[in-house]
């Protein structure tokens, strides 16, 4: 992965980024700066809805901040969810049903997430709709909908086979080859339209490397992808790289690379292969490290350092705040509460992170499956789907999260009460934080009353205005605020 290697060579690599053990509400995360339970879906959105965006109505996206500083906003691909055109229904994700007219852009897509321009799938490359949106609205003729069975199809400039994993509607034309080759094309589109004396911000999500691993025979430049590996997942991997390579030459060959940042990351760290034993516990193992921690690359040439690491801890919700500082916007009020700039951290090992702890939620189909909390070195696992519910892991020591110490060294009373002091932080941030006492006062963080010290009290006179007006009621009346009540009979 001869690119990838380049952009670190360039780079700063961070070698302790998580995401969400999910790509949906990892996608949240990065775009919101919020922690995925902050969304109107704890698990991410997903395909198309009667509904909006999975960001709250009073949460600003990257885009959103970065426009209001000047900058154009281009999205290619999605996979964030949305709502059909106002006026249709929703009947498993069909084009061609339940008064849908496509005349008319979606509700809730790209552009009501602060984007300009934008093309994309809402599923990508695994689910129905097989076909592209730009700026909100289909782009397939209503008229040559096909529906595709599941199976594999000859594509037609003879570059692969073309594969449906799950059937549905979709454009005639659909190749799954060619996916991640049009979302370079996408990008080298706006880049040669572009005024190159005005700021942009693109956000680029590649089908690599879900299912169905369709790799094309070659790639744009004629590089053959399928069939150099043993297996089709790492073909894509190839594929992914050569797609990184196109990316960086169309900011370079128009000599914007000095006044560009460069973020590569993935949104979640997968099934973990290598350690199979971490696959058999909890949900599938997710919660694990090998489910969330990710890659992560930064290249800022003439800011950031070259060929450098950096160990502490971050999250995809920090990007928000990070891109907030290096371009100098102002973080829109009631956004971003969960995300601390990095950026400092990025241009010297000497600058250490702000973040010292950062929460993990394995949510799957609306139920809580595990949650953890790193603290310095230290993990703490709490299981809601299997007998064992406690684990406390030393990370530095122990990667691979085999030394669970609450049972390695039971009579530890310092473990212990580490545990207690975790478990409290990790309820503090999550779905369901524990009320304050009644008599409790906190500082309220934002709006008109900002520094107000109030009980939860106050929130409980006027709900339905001041939960949806002000972070702190959810992060500390949830029996008053929380939107997600229903994790906490767990």
């Amino acid at each position: 992965m001869e690119n990838l290697s380049s952009l670190q060579e360039k780079g700063v690599t961070f070698m302790d980024a998580h995401s969400t053990p999910l790509c949906a509400p990892s996608r949240y995360m990065l775009l919101s700066g919020n922690y995925s339970h902050r969304g109107k879906y704890a698990n991410g959105g997903w395909g198309l809805y009667v509904g909006q965006t999975n960001l709250d109505r009073r949460q600003k996206s990257i885009p959103h901040m970065l426009k209001a500083s000047g900058y154009k906003t281009a999205n290619v691909k999605y996979h964030l969810g949305g709502g059909v055109p106002e006026g249709g229904t929703y009947d498993n994700e069909k084009l061609t049903c339940c008064n849908l007219d496509w005349s008319k852009p979606m509700v809730g897509g790209p552009t009501d997430l602060g984007f300009d321009e934008s093309f994309y799938t809402i599923g990508g490359i695994q689910q129905p709709p097989y076909s592209f949106f730009r700026d909100g609205y289909l782009t397939t003729d209503i008229s040559d909908v096909k529906y595709w069975e599941k199976g594999e199809y000859d594509t037609a400039n003879n570059n692969g086979k073309s594969i449906i994993n799950k059937a549905g509607e979709g454009d005639p034309d659909w190749d799954s080859t060619e996916f991640n080759m049009r979302i370079v094309q996408e990008v080298e589109n706006f880049l040669e339209k572009h005024d190159q004396t005005s700021p942009f911000f693109i956000y680029t999500a590649l089908g690599q490397v879900h299912i169905p691993h369709s790799p094309p025979n070659f790639y744009l430049d004629g590089t053959p992808i399928a069939g150099t590996h043993n297996n089709k997942h790492l073909d894509l991997l190839y594929e992914m790289d050569k797609v990184i390579g196109s990316l960086i030459s169309s900011v370079e060959s128009r000599g914007m690379m000095e006044n560009t940042l460069v973020i590569f990351a993935s949104d979640n760290g997968g099934l973990n292969k290598r350690y199979p034993n971490r696959l058999l516990r909890g949900a599938k193992g997710q919660i694990y490290e090998g489910g969330h921690r990710v890659p992560f690359v930064m290249r800022y040439d003439g800011v950031l350092p070259s060929g450098e690491r950096r160990n502490n801890l971050i999250g995809l919700n920090d990007v928000f705040a990070t891109i907030a500082e290096f371009t100098g916007s102002t973080i829109p009020d009631r956004s971003a509460q969960d995300s601390i700039s990095f950026a400092q951290h990025a241009i010297s090992e000497d600058n250490v992170s702000r973040r010292k702890k950062l929460g993990t939620w394995d949510i799957q189909d609306g139920i809580m499956q595990a949650e953890s909390l790193r603290l310095g070195n230290y993990k703490y696992i709490k299981h809601h789907s299997q007998p064992k519910k406690h684990e406390l892991f030393n990370i530095q020591d122990d990667i691979k999260e085999e030394k669970n110490l609450l049972e390695t060294d039971p009579t530890n009373t310092s473990y212990h009460r580490l545990k207690r002091l975790m478990r409290r932080k990790l309820h503090r941030i999550g779905p369901c934080p524990r009320d304050k006492n009644a008599s409790k006062e906190f500082k309220l963080y934002n709006g008109a009353n900002k520094g107000k010290k109030v009980t939860c009290d106050w929130f409980r006179s006027n709900p339905e205005v001041r939960c949806k007006n002000q972070v702190a009621g959810e992060l500390f009346c949830n029996s008053i605020c929380g939107r997600h009540r229903h994790f906490c009979n767990l």
